[in-house]
């Protein structure tokens, strides 16, 4: 049974895109970085069990849930919006900067201060390896009335989900691929055309604008909290470019902020 292959507690609550998913954005981030990135990266994570991005891309989840000290980072893995309205404010989404847009802009300024210790600039490029591939899960910039989805139960096969594991895990995982072929799966894939058209959107907040409005397209939500293998077949290539962005951001973010020249290294984050 197809369900029954999968890990039974995704039904509780979830993280954005699984391990497998954080693992895909990140291996295909590390396979575009430039020179001096790719040696900058591998300075940080020297020393890390798995020294890659996709090694420390699922950490900022692992920290959040196990180690008392970064329990405040809780609320940085997600933005709310208001239905009907995508467009993103700092000051009325984003209280004190506890939000996903946020975080990444905060770390982005960490990553590159060279007076800060080696350690919280490591800790700073794992926090965005992770928090990249949050705001392109559509669901992280979602409703706080069902938070995320993760309050608006699904049915699939006599089986209860909800819609937020089903965007992290479901879609991915139905394929019955290890994520190393899934990635490969991705990276064969080309950009589609609105896609590669918004491929240069820089800022945090623009990638968030783009997750709200796939959330509040008329299909996102299945009528009747019930869905079947139709839904996940029609929404997969969705969640697909959502991944392949998030890789192909994630590096052009990395290769700006680590790869360039000294002279040309002050990078101001929007």
């Amino acid at each position: 049974m197809l369900l029954g292959l999968l890990l039974a507690g995704m039904a509780g609550q979830a993280h954005a895109w699984g391990r497998d998913g954080h693992r895909i954005v990140g291996e295909l981030a590390q396979a575009e970085l430039n020179a001096r990135a790719s040696a900058a990266v591998a300075e940080l994570l020297q020393g890390e069990p798995d020294p890659t991005l996709a090694g420390v891309s699922i950490w900022a989840d692992e920290v959040r849930d196990s180690a008392p000290e970064y329990r405040w980072t809780v609320p940085l893995h997600w933005v709310n919006f208001t239905p009907g309205d995508c467009s993103y404010n700092s000051d009325r989404l984003c209280h004190e900067g506890l939000c996903v847009v946020a975080a990444i802009e905060r770390y982005s300024q960490e990553l590159i201060d060279p007076d800060l210790p080696h350690e919280r600039r490591r800790d700073a490029l794992k926090f965005i390896v992770h928090f990249v591939g949050d705001v392109h899960q559509p669901l992280h910039a979602g409703f706080a009335a069902d938070r995320g989805g993760n309050d608006f139960q699904i049915s699939i096969q006599r089986e209860g989900w909800n819609l937020h594991s089903v965007w992290d895990s479901l879609l991915i995982e139905s394929l019955k691929l290890d994520w190393h072929s899934y990635h490969d799966r991705v990276a064969a894939q080309p950009f589609w055309p609105d896609s590669q058209a918004r491929l240069s959107a820089a800022q945090a907040g623009a990638w968030a604008e783009e997750s709200c409005g796939i959330v509040q397209r008329d299909d996102f939500y299945p009528p009747r909290h019930k869905i079947s293998s139709r839904y996940l077949d029609a929404k997969r290539p969705l969640a697909d470019q959502r991944l392949k962005l998030a890789g192909a951001r994630l590096a052009a973010l990395l290769n700006r902020l680590l790869g360039a020249p000294p002279v040309e290294s002050v990078y101001t984050v929007p």
